[in-house]
């Protein structure tokens, strides 16, 4: 596998992955305790398998970017070598976010068990402090940025959006896309945060049939 391959495979797929999975498993969040404990059910067996392809994620990623030489000018498979410097700070902010939470979730588990809504209380508590809140705001752009860059840089890796427009059009798309994840992950971070959630706040539709059945909104 060419070495731009092999960078982008090492070092921004996993963190997708990762990231993707936590969103899916999060975003029911928003429509309080119940709804989290159902689509993100804890325990220790989950929480051993998201330890260890986190651990092994970071690992592969310090062994892409340790074996990856940029071109001194372009920065290929990235667009300038002015992204391949954002791209790893970008990264150091992501996976600090990511460890964090994992630890997170080691705490909460080892406090209260594993517990799926009381977790979700705890998230509350924690992620209501305002420098807790920064830090995962700032983890979130981080995530977002480096996403951005990663997927664009996978295309360009495999021949594709090589060309100066069509590499503009490209780093676009993947910036649009990119963040919009980020903003759906901040939806669920306010949610958790404030107890209000700005999109997606309907409630479940077994809720919505009791609403509609009794009158009561409570």
């Amino acid at each position: 596998m060419p070495r731009e391959r092999r960078h982008v495979a090492l070092t921004v797929w996993p963190i997708a992955v990762v990231f993707a999975v936590g969103l899916v498993r999060a975003w029911p969040g928003v429509h309080g305790a119940p709804a989290y404990a159902a689509s993100a059910p804890s325990s220790w067996g989950w929480l051993t398998i998201q330890t260890t392809v986190v651990v092994f994620s970071l690992l592969a990623y310090a062994v892409g970017w340790s074996r990856f030489a940029p071109d001194a000018e372009s920065g290929h498979p990235y667009r300038s070598i002015g992204c391949v410097r954002l791209q790893k700070v970008a990264g150091g902010a992501a996976w600090g976010l990511l460890f964090a939470h994992l630890i997170l979730q080691w705490v909460m588990t080892l406090q209260v068990g594993p517990v799926a809504i009381s977790h979700y209380e705890l998230m509350r508590g924690f992620l209501s402090r305002v420098p807790v809140l920064g830090f995962y705001v700032i983890g979130l752009a981080g995530v977002g940025a480096y996403l951005a860059q990663g997927i664009a840089a996978s295309f360009r890796a495999w021949g594709l959006g090589t060309g100066s427009e069509t590499s503009r059009w490209l780093e676009a798309g993947c910036t649009v896309v990119s963040a919009m994840l980020a903003l759906m992950a901040v939806n669920v971070l306010s949610n958790f945060a404030t107890g209000r959630a700005y999109w997606d706040v309907s409630p479940p539709a077994a809720e919505k049939a009791h609403v509609e059945a009794t009158g009561d909104t409570r």
